[in-house]
This record gives C-alpha cells, structure tokens and sequence, in this order.
C-alpha cells in the first residue's frame, strides 16, 4: 500500500535502537498497519554492510511502508567497515545529494526526508526533482538542532508544483520543550502562507527526562510534545498540523545515569503524561515497580498488547517479564506508540486480538 501522509495521525521519529526496534516489532499488526514511522538511517553496530540497518527495519515492520531519514546524531570519526563508508557517501551533500537519491531505487517501501540541515538550494532541488521523477512522496525535516537557513529552505521546497509532500518541524530534545514554540510556529505560519493548508505539517520533539532523581513509585512527568501540539493548533486553524514525537526517546547524547548504576524502573505512557515507578533492587526492583504501576488508575487494564503484557508478567514474577532496563525500555516505547496512534479514540481500548494473557 503506497504511504499517504495526509492519512496519518502520528508521525514517530526512530533512531534504529535496540529497545526502539523492539517496541515496534511487537505491536500489533492492525498498530503497524496505520503507523507512519520516521526511521533514521545509521550503520547497525558492527555489521559490515549499511543493508543490515535496511534489514533491521523490514524485520520488524514488514513489507508496510515509511519514511527513511539519516540519523543526525550518528557520528563517524574512523571508518572502519564499509557499512560506514557508504554511510558518510549519503551525508555527504557535495554531489547535490545523488547518492541518497539513488539510495531509494533498491528500497521500494522507504519513501525519503529530503537532506536540507546543510541549507544548500541546488542540492535540496536535485532531490526533490530525482523523487519526483521516482514518484516518491517525500518529508522535508527541519531540524531546530541541526538545521540551518530556514526560511530559504521553505521558500524552495514550497516551489514544487504537486502537493504529495510534507514538513517536519523538529523541536528536538528539551526539558523546556514548549520555549520553542515561537520557533515552529513562525516556520508553520511560512509554510501556510506560501502554500494553504494542502502540505501537511508534523510537529515533533522530545521532552522524555533525562533524570530520575528523587523518583520513587509513581511521579508524573508530562508530554510537553503534546502541549507542544495543541498550542501549534490552537494558533494555526488552517494549518495540517500532524502530531509526532520521538516516541518517548532521547538523543544518544541526552544518555542520563550519570555512570552510576540505575535502579528498575518501569514507565507507564498514558496519553498526555508518562507515570514513573522506581525502586531499588533491594527494595524489590521490577517486581515492585510492576505492582505499583499495574495498581495505578493510568493502567489500561482493558488493553492486551505486549507492553501491558510484559508489566502484568512482572509482577507475578514470571520470567519472561521485565529484568533488565533494555526490556524496560522496550515496554514504555511500544504502550507509547500505541496510545499515542489512538490518542483520540482509546477509550475503550481498540480490539488487538492479540491474547498475550492465557
């Protein structure tokens, strides 16, 4: 099914990590169905060819299709393997940017983000007129971290004759997410006076702490992606404003834990705020953890899905529950994207017939 960008509800940005790949291989097949995720290409460890992070996102997503973007945060100080080498080819703009046009003729289901952070025109025109002549839709992301010359950048992507494309306004990460707001909503009011209200606009970000301190069983913390959102839309009626996050993620950067070691904790992602419940090993860890936020008015008892599936193991101590922070991890991302893709209608809880409790 070619992807339509009109049709979507959330627009999730993934950095191709462990827990992240997890999260979306087991949600549903009816979740995967209408999900329009944002993959961001790195080379995948140690493997020796780029093709395995191509891989990596068809094992867990199947033959559904998405948009691809290069990861702004993958660093390459040695090149090592070949898998790298052709990594710094599609970052490299020198060439207008060919080489990532001509990376989609092998990868039919991954539709592109158009590379504009280094803000050069003719390169972001090549690309736009090579997946034009692919018939690819395609995302323009612009990036509050990384990007540059904005409103040039608009300018140009707005020339473009068809309507089958879409911007992304990336916050990035911030415990302050909602002091840039100014920033989108200037760029939104661009975007809508060039070109109406027919090009599609994703707001994104992360505001997911970066610190637990002091956190024990159950702190709240918001979704300022959210309020983020809502306050776009309450100033932007004619706009087509899309919701996106970095599905309760950070930066790699952003890592947290201060090299000490982290107590379990388990998160409980409702649909404006994340419940945090942390206790110490000693205390009882997981298991504790999982009791509590199992006991909590924001569990969605009425929801069979694996993230509700591996809390409710956890607390009657079945082994295949929640033991290490990676699972943990895994478990808030995948009830993340799910209550976030039905954030309008969840109550009640769509039917998954998924049955993970037997």
């Amino acid at each position: 099914m070619a992807i339509d960008i009109r049709a979507t509800s959330y627009v999730p940005t993934l950095f191709l990590r462990n827990a992240e790949l997890q999260a979306v291989a087991e949600l549903p097949d009816s979740a995967k169905d209408l999900l329009t995720p944002i993959f961001c290409l790195k080379p995948w460890k140690t493997a020796k060819l780029l093709e395995a992070a191509m891989l990596k996102i068809k094992n867990v997503f199947g033959d559904r299709d998405y948009f691809l973007d290069i990861d702004p945060f993958e660093p390459v100080k040695e090149v090592k393997r070949k898998a790298q080498e052709d990594f710094l080819e599609l970052v490299d703009h020198s060439d207008d940017n060919q080489s990532w046009v001509n990376f989609f003729d092998d990868h039919p289901h991954a539709h592109p983000c158009i590379q504009v952070n280094h803000g050069e025109l003719a390169a972001i025109r090549n690309q736009i007129d090579g997946f034009n002549q692919r018939e690819k839709p395609f995302l323009v992301r612009l990036d509050h971290e990384n990007g540059r010359r904005f409103d040039q950048v608009i300018e140009e992507v707005c020339k473009t004759e068809h309507a089958n494309f879409g911007f992304v306004l990336d916050a990035g990460w911030s415990r302050d997410l909602l002091s840039r707001t100014n920033w989108a909503d200037g760029l939104v009011k661009q975007i809508v006076r060039l070109r109406g209200s027919d090009i599609p606009i994703t707001v994104t970000g992360s505001s997911f702490p970066d610190s637990f301190a002091g956190v024990d069983l159950g702190t709240s913390f918001p979704i300022l992606e959210r309020r983020l959102f809502l306050q776009l839309q309450q100033a932007n009626n004619q706009a087509r404003l899309i919701y996106g996050d970095w599905a309760s993620s950070r930066s790699p950067s952003e890592g947290g834990g201060g090299g000490n070691p982290i107590p379990p904790r388990i998160d409980l992602a409702t649909g404006a705020e994340w419940e945090s419940f942390r206790c110490r090993e000693e205390d009882g860890g997981f298991k504790v953890a999982a009791e509590a936020a199992v006991n909590s008015k924001n569990f969605p008892k009425g929801l069979s899905i694996w993230g509700t599936y591996m809390i409710e193991a956890t607390r009657i101590g079945d082994p295949n529950g929640i033991s290490t922070l990676h699972k943990a991890t895994a478990t808030r991302i995948n009830l993340h994207l799910y209550r976030q893709l039905y954030f309008d209608n969840f109550d009640p809880a769509p039917d998954t017939d998924d049955e993970y409790l037997e």
